[in-house]
């Protein structure tokens, strides 16, 4: 469980402090997500300040608060007929999970008509509509928020079916359980190499500290100096 708010910390005083977009606000309100934002408050601001973060902790609500970040640091402000780019890549343990992250995040962003959000499929076999949609062919925009396994995110690339080069941020949720899954810190080095360019900010999550040694040797030289946050 999240630790409680330092004294003084609270919503009206947390809000301002890290200037999120009313729009964002207002998706949030649909979960009265407001009311924990000061117990995530140091997770939010180190990621929306543009910091690569090491976060560990299994904290109830991952997942909201780093949507919350994601959609507070991309660019939700352009028209809906602007052709895009990739803005942000979410890279979860599981299909399901990232089908779940998915849903959070069109619900934060529903106040956000231009935001685009798409998560990868089991696989692209026979799946050809989803192909046209990550490419943006079938929307007119490509998604600004894409969201799947290791594996789906590294085909996606590896085929050209998602351009990288305007990706900001890179965030992998579960690290531990990733790894745990069966997947090789190859794949994982893979995403990196081909994701994390220069201005990209990458943000790791793992609910465990059992393999932080592991974790650490695979991000440290695509995570300069990262901002540490534990036990949230």
């Amino acid at each position: 469980m999240p630790h409680p708010p330092s004294e003084g910390k609270n919503f009206e005083a947390t809000a301002p402090e890290l200037a999120l977009k009313p729009e964002l606000l207002q998706g949030m309100s649909l979960w009265n997500l407001s009311n924990d934002l000061p117990c995530y408050h140091e997770l939010v601001h180190s990621i929306v300040q543009g910091y690569h973060v090491l976060a560990q902790g299994p904290f109830p609500l991952k997942r909201m608060y780093l949507v919350v970040s994601i959609l507070q640091r991309i660019n939700t402000a352009a028209p809906p007929d602007t052709p895009t780019q990739c803005q942000a890549l979410f890279v979860s343990p599981t299909f399901e999970l990232a089908w779940t992250v998915q849903g959070i995040a069109r619900m934060l962003a529903s106040a956000m008509p231009s935001v685009k959000v798409y998560c990868c499929p089991r696989g692209f076999r026979d799946a050809h509509d989803k192909v046209v949609e990550l490419q943006g062919s079938g929307i007119g925009r490509v998604p600004d928020i894409v969201i799947g396994t290791p594996g789906r995110i590294r085909e996606s690339i590896a085929r050209g079916w998602l351009k990288t080069d305007a990706v900001t941020m890179l965030v992998f949720e579960g690290m531990d359980d990733i790894l745990d899954n069966g997947y090789d810190d190859s794949v994982l080095l893979e995403i990196l190499q081909m994701v994390a360019h220069t201005n990209t900010q990458v943000v790791v999550q793992s609910d465990s500290l059992h393999m932080w040694r592991r974790i650490w040797k695979l991000v440290s030289d695509f995570m300069p100096s990262p901002v540490r946050v534990w036990d949230i």
